[in-house]
């Protein structure tokens, strides 16, 4: 069971950016992108997740064999795909803590309030974030760190099948890089696999790819 991409080709704004891109991810496996500036890496992580302003035009992605192409975002984050995204939309007025309980519902079953504040708990400590750092409202009062420390406790917390990382290093100081290096490595022991754009070899070395596709 893997992700598997097919001869995709993607329209943002009705133009082209990406032409028959084709690439495998196996459980497990971690695969980097790289490419310059506009070169369509942010817009294919957009076409897998569907979101607005983006189109598949040609070409497939399946996840476990089954086509997830023409679906809603909602059902392909069921299906087990995440998206920590490059520049991650804010949410006024909603702690992160509040939309982490809402995903461990949604997403794995944690109906119990304890047994979320638990595992929430433990994902702070593990990525050694202060337990208030759950109260920041999501995006809107973070700095730029702060909000890749954020989307990278998401990820930790829900521990998805396949992982999407527009630039999770950006931002991020050594230590804080060398920490989600480490969480995604333990991530990928326990069956996650990870493409990740990045412009650091540095932190692409760290991650020890099995493939890197240039775009």
């Amino acid at each position: 069971m893997s992700l598997v991409v097919e001869h995709l080709s993607i329209l943002r704004n009705g133009k082209e950016i990406l032409s028959d891109i084709s690439f495998v991810c196996a459980p497990g496996e971690l695969v980097v992108i790289r490419g310059k500036n506009g070169a369509g890496k942010s817009s294919l992580f957009s076409a897998l997740m569907a979101l607005s302003g983006v189109e598949i035009v040609s070409g497939d992605f399946k996840i476990d064999d089954v086509s997830y192409r023409s679906h809603k975002t909602y059902e392909i984050a069921r299906a087990g795909l995440f998206l920590a995204h490059q520049e991650p939309p804010a949410i006024d007025g909603v702690s992160l803590g509040v939309v982490a309980r809402a995903a461990l519902e949604t997403m794995c079953g944690v109906t119990e309030v304890p047994e979320a504040q638990r595992r929430i708990r433990e994902t702070l400590a593990e990525l050694g974030l202060p337990e208030d750092f759950a109260h920041k409202t999501l995006h809107s009062s973070m700095s730029g760190g702060e909000k890749k420390r954020a989307e990278l406790f998401q990820l930790v917390l829900l521990k998805p099948k396949f992982a999407l990382l527009d630039e999770i290093d950006s931002g991020l100081d050594s230590a804080s890089c060398a920490i989600a290096a480490s969480a995604i490595a333990k991530l990928r022991s326990s069956g996650t696999g990870f493409v990740v754009v990045t412009h650091s070899d540095a932190f692409a070395d760290a991650l020890k790819p099995e493939r890197i596709l240039e775009l």
